[in-house]
């Protein structure tokens, strides 16, 4: 009994993979011309779209069941792109820029790892949606990655970063990288505290295999105006949001 029900999930996989994939290619083939024509602002805003739409179908494929909640959507509906927008999340999974993509009725892109740039056709509609991805092994180009996020930022395109640098090995929060918070201080913008859970469930850092019908849950936390922040609390910046996302983190059940 437990061999057919795994030989059936297997298959349901594959069909899944097979499946996204051919529509992955469809809209690439579809769309990726019409973005190129497009201004840059509009080109932007219809690529994040159809990532969404991607990540949705990812998402599907394996039967997530999304929760999110907002702690005060009023807010985060009121803020303003020109202001910067950096949204600070915890790090569980490759599953994560999918499921935070989808979660977030505002469209973003990521500060994601480098090696990203091979991932097939996903790679290709985050460079799209102007994602930066950070190379950690050579500083001087790290630095020049981190720049091109605060232009970014600057322009109007909210961004989201991963902290901790790293996909957690056991479902702990990791510790939060300072460096990664001059995102927020160089633009003196605005972060919202995004905690993730249920993603590290799905697939584990260091393993291919997926777990389906898991369930997925996203808290988005209360803006905090960088421009209005003491030095002191600038100096404890990282360690405010993590506290913030890790009492989250622990609430969720």
């Amino acid at each position: 009994m437990i061999t057919i029900r795994r030989t059936k999930n297997m298959l349901g996989m594959i069909l899944a993979t097979v499946t996204g994939l051919l529509l992955f290619i469809y809209i690439s083939i579809v769309y990726l011309p019409i973005i190129a024509l497009k201004d840059e602002k509009t080109g932007v805003k219809l690529a994040r779209k159809k990532l969404r739409w991607l990540s949705k179908l990812v998402l599907r494929s394996l039967g997530v069941k999304l929760r999110v909640i907002y702690k005060n959507r009023k807010n985060i509906n009121a803020l303003e792109r020109e202001e910067g927008i950096i949204f600070v999340c915890n790090h569980q999974s490759n599953l994560d820029i999918p499921t935070i993509v989808s979660a977030l009725h505002i469209d973003v892109g990521f500060v994601a790892k480098k090696e990203m740039k091979s991932w097939p056709f996903f790679s290709i509609w985050m460079k799209k949606s102007k994602c930066v991805f950070l190379n950690r092994e050579n500083p001087r180009e790290g630095i020049k990655d981190i720049r091109e996020a605060v232009k970014l930022i600057k322009e109007g395109y909210p961004i989201v970063i991963f902290p901790e640098g790293e996909r957690t090995i056991d479902g702990e929060i990791l510790r939060f990288k300072k460096g990664s918070f001059k995102l927020a201080t160089e633009t003196n913008g605005i972060i919202v505290p995004l905690t993730i859970k249920g993603t590290f469930n799905i697939q584990k850092r260091g393993e291919w295999k997926m777990k389906r019908n898991q369930l997925v849950t996203i808290v988005v936390d209360e803006p905090i105006y960088v421009s209005s922040l003491s030095k002191d609390e600038l100096k404890d910046l990282s360690t405010t949001v993590r506290e913030i996302i890790e009492k989250n983190y622990n609430k969720i059940k």
